[in-house]
C-alpha cells in the first residue's frame, strides 16, 4: 500500500477540466487531508490505489506496482462508480488514466459528500481556473483562481503577495470572500478563508461553472504600456454603439445594452436597481466576465470603470464582433 507519509502530503483534487490531468510540482505546505482510495481492476486482479486528481477526462493515480502505457484497466471509486480507461503516461508510482467516456465530476462529489457524517461533511479541493477580483490594502487586480476548497484557494496574481496579508477575493459568480495569505511562491499564493465557505454554497457555484460556456480568459500578465484615456468615465474617446451584452452580480445575471465602451470604462442601460460602488462582471462578445465597478448613475444609465483596463486589441476584437453581428442582422 502507498505509505502513510504520502497520504499526509497530498489530498485529492477534483477538476472540471475535460483533459487527462498531469501532476504539477506542489507548492503548498503539508496538508492534513489524505488521498481518496480506489481500486484498479486488471482482468481478475484487484489492486488498491490512491487518487491524486480526477477530472472529466481522466485521473492521476498512485500505485505500488509498476504500470505500462497502453494498458487497459478499470478504476473503481469508493462511491461505487466503475470507470474504464487506458494508461496514457507513467512516472514513478504515478500514472495517468484516460477514461473511455468523459464523466460528470459533480455527481461524484455529491455522492462523496452524502457518504460523510453530516457534522463532518467536507468538500475537497476543486480545480476551476476562473477569473476573480483580488482586493488588498493598496490595490485591486484581476487574478486567476486555480482551485477552491471550503477552507481556501490557490491563486495566480500579477504581483507577489505579502505573507499573512488580509485580502478579499471575488471569484466570478460568487460573493466576496475574506481571507489571509497563508503561503507565497512567486506569483502563486495559498489563501486561507476566514470564515470558511459552506459546501452548500460551493456546489451550486461549481454547477454554474461547469455549465458556463468556455471563458475567453487568460492568466493575468503585465500589459504593455499603451496610451489610455485619463477619464474614469467613457465621455472622452468613447465609441458609441448599441451592443447586446450581459451583466453578472453574484448569482444574478441579466441582459443589457452597451451604449459606449473604452478600454477603461463601459456605459450601459439597465432597469435593475444598482448602487454606486457595486462590483459587476460585464460579459461582452468574446469576453466572458470582466470586472467593473459602478462609478456613476444617471436614471437608468450606469457607468462602470473596469478594475483592470481592456487591452486595445481586446477592445478592437469586441467592436469587430459587434460590427459583424450588426451586418448579419441588417
Amino acid at each position: 500500500m502507498v505509505n502513510a507519509r504520502m497520504r499526509a502530503l497530498l489530498d485529492t483534487i477534483y477538476s472540471l477540466s475535460g483533459e487527462v490531468p498531469l501532476v504539477e510540482a506542489s507548492v503548498e505546505e503539508v496538508d492534513e487531508s489524505v488521498l481518496q482510495p480506489g481500486s484498479l481492476i486488471i482482468g481478475s486482479i484487484r489492486q488498491v490505489c490512491l487518487i491524486r486528481k480526477i477530472s472529466a477526462g481522466g485521473a492521476v493515480l498512485h500505485v505500488d506496482t509498476p504500470a505500462e502505457e497502453g494498458r487497459r484497466l478499470e478504476l473503481e471509486l469508493e462511491t461505487g462508480e466503475h470507470l474504464d480507461g487506458t494508461i496514457v503516461w507513467c512516472r514513478g508510482s504515478e500514472l495517468g488514466l484516460r477514461f473511455d467516456q468523459p464523466i460528470d465530476v459533480l455527481p461524484i462529489l455529491a455522492r462523496a459528500l452524502v457518504s460523510q457524517p453530516g457534522e463532518r461533511r467536507r468538500m475537497p479541493r476543486v480545480e476551476v481556473f476562473c477569473p476573480a477580483l483580488l482586493e488588498t490594502a493598496g490595490r485591486t487586480e484581476l487574478i486567476t483562481v486555480r482551485d477552491l476548497a471550503q477552507g481556501g484557494a490557490k491563486i495566480d496574481t500579477p504581483f507577489p503577495l505579502d505573507q499573512d496579508a488580509r485580502i478579499v477575493i471575488t471569484p466570478e459568480g460568487l460573493r466576496p470572500i475574506e481571507g489571509s495569505v497563508r503561503w507565497v511562491r512567486g506569483t502563486v499564493a495559498g489563501i486561507s478563508f476566514q470564515p470558511e465557505l459552506a459546501w452548500q454554497e460551493m456546489i451550486p457555484w461549481l454547477r454554474g461553472r461547469r455549465n458556463a460556456p468556455p471563458a475567453d480568459f487568460h492568466a493575468p500578465s503585465p500589459l504593455p504600456e499603451v496610451p489610455q484615456p485619463t477619464a474614469q468615465v467613457p465621455s472622452e474617446g468613447a465609441i458609441q454603439l448599441s451592443l447586446p451584452a450581459r451583466v453578472r452580480e453574484g448569482t444574478r445575471r441579466w441582459a443589457i445594452d452597451v451604449a459606449s465602451l473604452t478600454t477603461r470604462a463601459v456605459e450601459f442601460d439597465s432597469f435593475v436597481p444598482l448602487r454606486l460602488g457595486t462590483l459587476l462582471w460585464i460579459v461582452l462578445p468574446g469576453l466572458e466576465g470582466w470586472p467593473a465597478r459602478i462609478v456613476s448613475i444617471d436614471g437608468y444609465r450606469f457607468t462602470c470603470e473596469f478594475t483592470q483596463p481592456l487591452h486595445p486589441a481586446v477592445l478592437e476584437r469586441i467592436l469587430s464582433a459587434a460590427t459583424t453581428q450588426a451586418r448579419a442582422q441588417a
